[in-house]
């Protein structure tokens, strides 16, 4: 018996794609290599057109590769016959940023559909369908047509007709982008949760910014290749800085720094409100003279810096907080945490460790 350790579940060696011929021919992935292990949760991210929706229907057999191998679960989907390329999308769950229900089918019925296609019959059928919609909280609506039910509980659904066949790939795209703030927390969760006890490997692209933290490990395309979040980041912020320095370079530094404590205490309690992203909003616009599309960018990029734990270091952009700067930035980070009406404990406490780390003076003493 071989010692050697069993292949992961999703292996990319290499691989590329172009889209058009002749002068419309454009390449949009370029030599892309990873894995996937078992009851992992990769994220994907990166802007829109980078590929990976492109990347990600090739992982489910929904795409041929061209250049490269894409193997998943042992199977070779470059030049894959079509016989093959069914037999790996039968053991994948794809959960997509629409539910996909028929509205004429109850939600049991929804997800006998998946079912049907293994051939899964009888007691057995029954049991696994009761089972995965109490498992999502639809144990009580499993005879209720999705007209009936919220648009968190659809995509709820939704996974539970992409995990009734105990898949050992789950594919998601965009899973929460049609979702509130608390009925998408909840969806990544019960996925996460399902990776964890199924050791299910898990692939999931999202712009949502608020959901990062549940990944073990987070890829960023960006113009066909795969970084890091810390490479993306670290490029990002370069290009913040950039952006920033020529509104007014004196105060480039100041001010990206000052939007990275912002989202330091808008993340401090693991959950943005849209008021407190609008709140940022307006204080990034007040302080610089710059258009919507530049705050958002700056936003986004502060954001993403928290969640890669990246740390403000460096005494001249320490050093940019004096006089009215101090009170200004103290006062911003306290409307951060007010704009939802409440201030968490976790707020306080980063405020105070930003304050300190800062060697800020708050006046107003709260």
């Amino acid at each position: 018996m071989s010692g050697e350790a069993p292949e992961a579940p999703i292996v990319l060696e290499d691989v590329s794609y172009t889209y058009g011929k002749g002068a419309l021919k454009k390449q949009i992935l370029f030599n892309i290599s990873t894995s996937v292990k078992p009851g992992e949760i990769i994220i994907l991210t990166g802007p829109s057109g980078s590929g990976k929706t492109t990347l990600l229907t090739m992982m489910g057999a929904l795409r041929s590769a061209q250049e490269g191998s894409v193997r998943v679960l042992g199977q070779e989907l470059k030049a894959a016959k079509r016989r093959t390329q069914m037999k790996v999308r039968r053991q994948i769950g794809f959960i997509f940023q629409s539910h996909n229900l028929l509205d004429s089918l109850t939600i049991s019925q929804n997800v006998k559909m998946a079912l049907q296609l293994n051939k899964v019959k009888g007691g057995e059928g029954k049991e696994r369908i009761k089972t995965v919609l109490e498992r999502v909280g639809l144990g009580d609506h499993l005879h209720k047509y999705p007209d009936q039910l919220s648009g968190g509980q659809k995509q709820r659904a939704g996974i539970a007709r992409a995990l009734v066949n105990r898949p050992r790939v789950v594919l998601a795209d965009e899973p929460t982008a049609s979702l509130d703030k608390q009925s998408g927390r909840d969806v990544v969760e019960l996925i996460q949760e399902l990776a964890r006890e199924e050791g299910t490997a898990v692939v999931l692209v999202t712009h949502d910014n608020r959901i990062l933290d549940v990944a073990d490990r987070i890829l960023h395309l960006e113009d066909g290749h795969v970084k890091s979040l810390t490479e993306a980041v670290s490029e990002g912020t370069s290009r913040m800085l950039n952006l920033l320095e020529k509104h007014d370079p004196s105060s480039a530094s100041y001010l990206a720094t000052f939007a990275f404590a912002l989202a330091r205490v808008a993340y401090a309690d693991n959950e943005v409100t849209q008021d407190e992203q609008d709140a940022m909003r307006r204080i990034l616009k007040e302080l610089a003279n710059l258009k919507d599309s530049e705050v958002d960018f700056i936003m986004e990029m502060s954001m993403m810096q928290k969640r890669a734990q990246a740390e403000i270091s460096g005494s001249a952009e320490i050093g940019g907080f004096e006089g009215e700067r101090q009170q200004l930035l103290v006062d911003s980070l306290y409307a951060i945490a007010e704009a939802d009406g409440r201030v968490s404990e976790e707020e306080k406490q980063e405020i105070h460790a930003i304050i300190a780390e800062f060697g800020l003076e708050d006046s107003s003493q709260r």
